[in-house]
């Protein structure tokens, strides 16, 4: 059975040279992995669409033991990214928590247009990495059904509530601290932080980048999403490491 459908390439995995099983993110499929036979060779086709960060339509085959790659039209390979250790440091932190994220059938659409346009933007030099990182973070987790609860205190409603517990997700008021655990981690959230948060969650996808803070709160926000990503996934992610070695 012949399949058609359109993916970027997060991850290769060598198998017996010269082929690689390849990690897509596609809107109709999800995330699937695909056999790319002879990708290590010179004269392979497919070679420029088995790259990571390589956006392509593939023509695949679906057999009993999953997908093999027949053909590839390569639509977007993201190049200037590769010329910019940093830049591609992020973009492979991206793919890696995507990965670990799973996308299904009913995430992938919105999950990989966020991708693509995180990418752009990225590449295209539209905003700093720091705050693409955190975007990304915070609404990739959003749309994976991980979304903090920033509406007030969890325990008493209140609205000026400025605490924020990545652990749950949740915020507290001064006089409701005392009901968390004081070795709980908690993170000061200040108001500024706290709306962009509500909008990076809750903005439509045309105008999820259409927003500005001080580098203040462009650092502090920063700060929580990593954060609230690395205690709702539980994840060590290698290209993060590699990230925060080279900033």
């Amino acid at each position: 059975m012949t399949v058609k459908t359109r993916g970027i390439v997060l991850g290769q995995v060598p198998l017996r040279e010269p082929d690689r099983k390849l990690i897509l993110l596609t809107a109709d499929l999800g995330l699937i992995e695909v056999v790319a036979r002879g990708v290590g060779g010179k004269k392979s086709k497919l070679s420029a669409s088995a790259e990571v960060l390589a956006y392509s339509d593939f023509c695949l085959f679906e057999g009993r033991s999953g997908y093999i790659a027949d053909s590839a039209d390569l639509d977007r390979n993201f190049y200037n990214l590769r010329l910019d250790l940093t830049r591609l440091s992020l973009a492979s932190y991206f793919c890696e928590l995507t990965r670990f994220i799973l996308p299904d059938k009913d995430n992938a659409p919105g999950i990989l247009k966020l991708l693509l346009n995180t990418l752009w933007l990225l590449e295209q030099d539209k905003r700093s990495p720091a705050f693409l990182k955190a975007v990304y973070e915070l609404r990739l987790l959003t749309l994976s059904g991980f979304a903090p609860d920033l509406s007030g205190c969890s325990s008493c409603g209140a609205e000026d509530a400025g605490t924020f517990f990545p652990i749950d997700g949740v915020l507290l008021c001064d006089d409701c601290l005392g009901r968390m655990p004081p070795d709980r981690l908690r993170m000061p959230l200040p108001r500024p932080v706290r709306q962009a948060m509500l909008y990076i969650c809750q903005a439509p996808e045309e105008k999820l980048f259409s927003f500005r803070l001080t580098p203040d709160s462009e650092a502090a926000l920063g700060s929580v999403s990593e954060a609230y990503v690395l205690c709702q996934t539980g994840g060590r992610f290698k290209t993060l490491d590699f990230l925060k070695s080279i900033s």
